[in-house]
């Protein structure tokens, strides 16, 4: 069997290991609550520029309204979640506290009882739903459709001033595209915590970028959530060896 400590398995051969008939079993949902409160701290560091300013204060400058002027509420925005699985719902939760209004796009809908709880709303299509959202929030796994999903031509359709955050992965968008919406100013800032290419070869082309933060992939990744993890999967290691796959089957992961 093979034992991922996370959900993802766009790093397996999945062709491969269906000819072989291996098992392939994940630990969905184990670190979505890691995952979503660093997704929220990218989200509200962007809002309030909280890099730079940072980097501003240590170099001893000292623009007080200046600086405070350009930051902005979480309050009120409206933010566009691309997924809605396990660490979606999270998100969603955490945005309802702030006060923000949640669109979502999926392609299984949640039940008219889960949008109630969440406060969510549903959209059919990413491109119906990037006009309308202040702030967009990938939360999906990466396939051979969604693939480069934002690119120029989506990006064109976003509002100006937009804001970016991904920490689902990285080919999910065209770093070029958002690089020059990011330059020309047609978005106002970026979080990426997941890149096209693992670890980063060189410097980043946004590493300059004062309105973009970068995260080594680490989102769903926090003293606890690793502990759990490892744990999970220990678990399933043991309890497949012992032919006890009953206990397991529905981490199986169905390729």
């Amino acid at each position: 069997m093979i034992q991922r400590t996370g959900v993802g398995t766009d790093m397996l051969d999945l062709e491969a290991i269906k000819r072989h008939s291996i098992p392939v079993y994940v630990n969905a949902g184990i670190n979505a609550r890691s995952a979503a409160e660093h997704t929220l701290t990218l989200m509200l560091c962007c809002l309030k520029n909280i890099p730079l300013i940072s980097s501003n204060v240590k170099k001893g400058m000292w623009k007080k309204q200046e600086t405070g002027v350009s930051c902005y509420e979480l309050y009120g925005k409206t933010v566009g979640l691309v997924g809605m699985g396990a660490i979606g719902k999270h998100v969603a939760t955490f945005l309802k506290v702030f006060g923000a209004k949640v669109l979502y796009t999926d392609l299984f809908r949640q039940t008219k009882e889960m949008e109630e709880q969440l406060s969510i709303t549903y959209v059919e299509s990413f491109k119906e739903m990037l006009p309308q959202i202040d702030i967009l929030s990938f939360h999906c796994p990466l396939t051979q459709d969604n693939r480069e999903m934002l690119n120029e031509e989506m990006l064109a359709i976003m509002k100006d001033g937009a804001m970016v955050v991904n920490t689902a992965r990285g080919k999910l968008i065209n770093e070029e595209a958002l690089f020059k919406a990011l330059t020309n100013g047609k978005i106002h800032s970026a979080a990426l915590d997941v890149h096209y290419e693992e670890p980063i070869k060189g410097v980043s082309k946004f590493a300059a970028m004062d309105n973009v933060i970068l995260t080594p992939h680490i989102a769903g990744l926090s003293f606890e959530s690793f502990f759990s993890m490892m744990n999970g999967a220990i678990d399933n290691i043991v309890d497949f060896h012992n032919n006890q796959k009953d206990k397991i089957e529905s981490k199986l992961f169905v390729l």
